[in-house]
């Protein structure tokens, strides 16, 4: 005994759907941006991070070269935790450090730099 089946077609093709992006929006605190600038030694100073109030980034010591950081959240107080991004093959690899404005540090991989 055999089973036939037979589907209806209408020859209409369906519309070709858009691929969902995530949106992104972008955190930007000016005051904080301006308290963050600046440039971020080790405590021997062989690496530093320089921090850029255009959320560029420039690094030298590091085995990482990150170009650019940005903000999550927007930052309650003097503390925030920021993202660095550096270039990957496929897309940016992204690592969360802790920058203080207060204590003029920032905290990289269990790393100190200080604000000179």
């Amino acid at each position: 005994m055999g089973l036939i089946a037979f589907t209806a077609c209408s020859e209409k093709k369906a519309p070709a759907q858009a691929p969902a992006q995530a949106e992104q929006t972008v955190v930007t605190d000016s005051a904080f941006q301006a308290a963050a600038a600046g440039e971020y030694k080790s405590a021997d100073g062989e690496r530093c991070v320089t921090l850029n109030s255009d959320f560029s980034v420039k690094v030298k010591g590091l085995d990482k070269e990150f170009y650019k950081w940005e903000l999550p959240a927007k930052p309650e107080g003097k503390a925030a935790v920021i993202i660095l991004s550096r270039k990957g093959l496929d897309a940016d690899v992204q690592e969360q450090a802790t920058l203080d404005t207060e204590e003029g540090s920032i905290i990289i991989k269990n790393e100190t730099f200080r604000k000179k």
